[in-house]
């Protein structure tokens, strides 16, 4: 019981265990927050010697007809986001950002 305890403990520190988060698990963490399947893109830039990573949600949406992807590319497309913020050790950071943010994809600002 200590032990399950303490990993509940840590986890609530450093995030859960990231090292199976996958493409299908972030389109989940998307569709339940905003209730469309949205796009995503990653931007990494350096600015005074620091790298920034910023992952934007976009304003296009997989229930749209103009919609560019089929589910398969779409799907295929969130792998690859979520395998590069496994290896950037973000996951968890997008995870509680997602489940703190008020804002909703749009156009500009």
């Amino acid at each position: 019981m200590n032990e399950n305890k303490f990993r509940k403990d840590l986890e609530r520190i450093v995030g859960k265990d990231d090292s199976s988060f996958s493409g299908i698990e972030l389109a989940n963490l998307i569709r339940n927050k905003y209730g469309r399947s949205y796009d995503v893109t990653l931007i990494k830039k350096e600015f005074m010697g620091r790298n920034l990573l910023a992952m934007n949600v976009m304003w296009k949406y997989r229930e749209q007809r103009s919609f560019p992807l089929t589910e398969d590319e779409y799907l295929l497309r969130l792998d690859d986001v979520a395998n590069n913020l496994k290896c950037w050790g973000a996951v968890s950071h997008v995870r509680n950002t997602l489940e703190k943010s008020r804002e909703r994809p749009r156009i500009g600002k």
